[in-house]
């Protein structure tokens, strides 16, 4: 109540020598100088992977997750191709201008039924009244690996730093780990993903995404020729657990489900930091005529760890525009490019 009483009075100072007409529009801009609006708004990061559509099938459902504003928008299997990439980024932050726009493409060698090669793609967004500071971080890879492991991996992998309007500085890595049909891509990638952990020391960090792999007992009805490989992926995640010291959040319901399959396949897990237990959420996909394979993963976030500024701060090409406060009657918009 006080940075809004305060904020007030500061615009009745500034425009007493003025006529008496105020403008509510200036009140507002006024009072992101003097303080924040706060809200009761429960703010969570959201992780989904949008196969097998793709961002391309799932546009009109994917921009409804933009809508409701959360902080971090993780997106799997968007299959977005290297030469679509910028287009894809500009569409959202004309339409989104408040979100960085982070997309890693990579396309394999492989071809699927209808002789297309296979692209893997994930996107990151992340809100810049949440995240004032954003940086995407090249992972470095083993020089042993296969150049084109290498570089499936960098399509199935984003890791971006941020920081907090009070300074927190949190890592956000969104994976989307390979097939159990592909154990010498899942080992690659976990070893990658565990090498760039026992790096980072103390830093806060967050994954989320579909990890192909489930925690004991949270598979349900699967074929019996796949158990096997199923088994064996699931003992790496566990393994690359307990080796980086990363807490899960276990899902108790199924988030995939595919020709009578079903399993907790999408995960957020943490390093260094602790998400308030009980508050994450499949969600099931909005009402549609598409067929989505998984469901939405919604994770609450502590309100005083992710606080929200009053205002969006400027920054590069990933995220466009700045509001900033200038006369009575508009707003002023600058991009920088």
């Amino acid at each position: 109540m006080a940075p809004i009483l305060t904020g007030w009075k500061r615009c009745v100072e500034f425009y007493s020598i003025r006529e008496d007409e105020k403008s509510i529009t200036s009140w507002i801009l006024n009072l992101r100088t003097s303080g924040s609006i706060s809200t009761n708004k429960v703010e969570k990061a959201v992780s989904w992977n949008v196969g097998p559509h793709g961002y391309k099938g799932s546009k009109e459902e994917v921009h409804k997750i933009f809508e409701q504003g959360p902080p971090i928008i993780c997106l799997q299997d968007v299959r977005i191709p290297k030469r679509r990439k910028n287009s894809v980024k500009r569409e959202l932050q004309r339409m989104f201008p408040h979100y960085w726009i982070y997309i890693t493409t990579a396309q394999s060698q492989k071809k699927d039924c209808r002789d297309r090669p296979h692209v893997f793609s994930v996107l990151t967004a992340l809100h810049s009244a949440f995240f004032p500071k954003v940086t995407q971080i090249r992972c470095p890879h083993s020089r042993q690996m296969k150049q084109d492991i290498i570089r499936e991996i960098v399509g199935r992998l984003s890791i971006t730093q941020t920081q907090t309007p009070t300074g927190t500085t949190f890592q956000f890595m969104n994976t989307y780990q390979s097939t159990v049909s592909n154990p010498m891509g899942q080992t690659d990638m976990w070893t990658t993903t565990e090498n760039w952990i026992s790096k980072q020391k103390n830093n806060h960090i967050i994954m989320q995404g579909d990890l192909n792999c489930a925690h004991p007992g949270c598979r349900w009805d699967c074929a019996h020729p796949l158990n096997k490989d199923l088994g064996t992926a699931d003992n790496k995640f566990g393994h690359f657990l307990n080796s980086t010291g990363g807490h899960s959040y276990a899902q108790t319901e199924p988030t995939w489900k595919s020709k009578g399959c079903q399993a907790a396949l999408d995960h957020v897990i943490t390093w260094n930091y602790h998400l308030p237990l009980a508050l994450q959420t499949a969600v099931p996909n909005p009402k549609s005529l598409k067929k989505f394979d998984h469901n939405q993963i919604w994770t609450q976030l502590p309100h005083l760890d992710f606080p929200k500024h009053s205002w969006t701060s400027q920054s590069g090409s990933d995220h466009p525009t700045r509001l900033l406060p200038t006369n009575r009657h508009r707003l002023l918009q600058t991009t920088r490019t």
